[in-house]
Formats: C-alpha cells, structure tokens, sequence
C-alpha cells in the first residue's frame, strides 16, 4: 500500500513538474496563413533599403517552368511590434531580420521550428548593417527559398494523408500498384486509351488540376534524364490524353522554355523530377506540369506520377505546388509506408 502510495505521488509531481512544461509546448496552435504567403519581421524603416530589395528579389523571384512566372511567394512586412501580436505570430512561414553593430562580424542564418504553431518555420538573420546583409543573401538564395518551399510541402502532404479521395487512391493501386494521396477534390475519373493508365481530374472549367500515374518496363538507364523522360512522357501521354479534332494531343512544350530534369532524394530514394510546359498539340488549352519519376526494382519498371494544371487568367504557383506535394506521398511496393515525409532536393541537374 506504501509503495502504491509513493507512485502515486510520484505520478502527481511528474504531471505537475516536468510533464506539465512538455505538454505546454505540445499543445500549440496550428501555423496560420495561405500557403506561400512569407512574413518578413524588420523595422517599417527599413523595408525599402537594399536588404528590403534583395529579400524581395529572392521570395518574389519567378517560378521555373510557369507560363506567366508566377513567383515564388506573397511576401507580407511585419514590424517587430506587429510580430509580437499573438495572433500574428503563428504564421507559418517567417524570417527575423536582427540588425545589430554588437552582431558579430559575419552574417548569421538560424532557422527554429514550432516555436509559436506547428510546422511553423522561422527564419532568423543576423548582421552588422543592412548593407553588409544585402550583399550576403543571394549566394544562399537558392537554399534560403527551398527552405521554405520544403516546409510547404510537408505541411501539405501532412494534410493530404489526413484527407483523401479513398475511392480514387484505392483505384490507383488497383490499376498500377502504387500507393499516392489523391485529393478529394480530384473527384472525376479521366479517360485514357490505356486500361492501366491512371488518371484523375477536378474538371474545373476555370482552374482545372489532373494527376495521372503510369509505368513502362525498365530496360534503359536514359529514362532518367531529360531527354529520355520527355521522349516517354510525350509518347504516353499522345496515347491516352486527345485534345478536340482531328491529330489533336497532350505533349510538351520545348521551344518557349525548355523542360527541367532534377535529382531529388525522398526518404533516401532516388527520384527524377521532370517539369515544364504542357500544351494541346493543334488545341489551345497549356500550362505548367510536374512529374516524379520512380524505379521500381521489385516489378523492374519505371513509375511516372505526374500533375498538371490549367488556369488560364490565373497564377498557378499554389495549383501547381499542392499537386507536387500530392507526388510526394507516391509508395511503392518497396517503400516503407512511413507517415513523416522527409523531403531533401538536391542541387546536382543532369
């Protein structure tokens, strides 16, 4: 009985000690604000000097591969008093700009995570002057941005394994033996040539968003490089996706701008990205895709997941980007079915 009551106490000292501070800092709020909005906290003075100029430069730069580049964020100025607003300080994504003579003598870069809201990412700059952090940032604007595009997609794909269309995802496994979170909002099925060729859609007649999903047997290494993806995305995709009349058909587009081939590593897998321009071969319907490319050693065949969008009199930074966060949740039969997405984008192009 002593012994019971000794645990007991020491169970009401542990909640009220140690576990009490834990579970305060588990129960935080949400991050808040649209995806790919960035909040940038420096003095109101202080947002169209040359620092002002070069954090715009870097967030507002233009997406690759978009018709009307559509930047990379919706970049909002906050003061530091603005900030400490509890309402405002849960945003998701946030950089502090700490310019101090007492700083120390190069440029600082911290990045903390969860601090006000989950999944928020926040982004701290420290300098002397703001001159000398100007002229520090664009050698690191490639990484400073994936930074935050990383955290976007993790938040999505987070959400797309909480919500998704069950009846479309268990058709993708059954007609190509892949597992992928497929939005409910991608509702309507498409309707290829090929019986295994996955394919669905929201049919929006203004803001349109498609996923399709196929394989070709592996037999060639020079399927994972741009020009040997393109030649088997267009060959694909002329089978099974006609536009109206005659000759009439999904291709890519390679004379305005160019498609891009990437290497990236997701949860230690090698993953090819292919993006670029789709347009309707004698149609007029285009605009931006994006496609992963997969090794499937167990079935020996290449696996393409692919997302494309149309929005003619619209930006489409946020459709493009939540269907590439959908690509990010693609399992194979060999993958482990891990709930946390790690996501690392490497630099090497081939």
């Amino acid at each position: 009985m002593k012994k019971a009551l000794l645990a007991l106490l020491a169970l009401f000292l542990l909640l009220n000690t140690g576990c009490k501070k834990s579970f305060q800092e588990m129960v935080i709020p949400e991050a808040t604000g649209s995806p790919y909005d960035l909040y940038i906290v420096m003095p109101d003075n202080t947002k169209d000097s040359a620092l002002g100029d070069t954090l715009r430069n870097i967030f507002e730069y233009p997406m690759e591969c978009t018709p009307q580049g559509d930047s990379y964020f919706k970049v909002y100025y906050l003061t530091p008093d603005n900030f400490n607003s509890s309402v405002i300080r849960v945003v998701g994504n946030v950089i502090v700009v700490n310019i101090d003579p007492a700083n120390a003598s190069e440029p600082l870069l911290t990045i903390e995570r969860n601090t006000y809201a989950q999944t928020q990412v926040i982004l701290k700059m420290y300098a002397r002057s703001l001159t000398e952090l100007a002229e520090y940032l664009p050698e690191y604007q490639e990484q400073i941005r994936s930074l935050f595009v990383k955290a976007e997609l993790s938040r999505r794909s987070k959400l797309l394994q909480k919500e998704f269309n069950r009846t479309a995802t268990d058709r993708l496994h059954s007609l190509q033996n892949v597992s992928m979170m497929i939005p409910k909002e991608l509702n309507v099925p498409g309707y290829g040539q090929d019986s295994t060729f996955f394919w669905c859609t929201n049919d929006g007649p203004r803001k349109r968003s498609d996923i399709v999903v196929y394989s070709i047997p592996y037999t060639d290494v020079n399927v994972f490089s741009l020009e040997g993806a393109v030649a088997v995305r267009d060959s694909v995709m002329k089978a099974n996706i006609e536009g109206v009349g005659d000759n009439s058909y999904m291709t890519t587009q390679k004379r305005i701008i160019m498609p891009e081939y990437k290497a990236l590593n997701i949860n230690g897998k090698y993953v090819g990205e292919l993006k670029g321009l789709w347009r309707i071969e004698n149609g007029l319907m285009g605009g931006p895709f994006i496609c992963h490319i997969r090794l499937d050693e167990i079935n020996k065949r290449v696996v393409f997941a692919e997302g494309f969008c149309f929005a003619p009199h619209d930006e489409k930074r946020l459709l493009i980007r939540n269907l590439e966060a959908v690509l990010y949740t693609l399992k194979l039969p060999s993958d482990n079915m891990c709930p946390n997405i790690e996501i690392t984008l490497e630099s090497n192009n081939e």
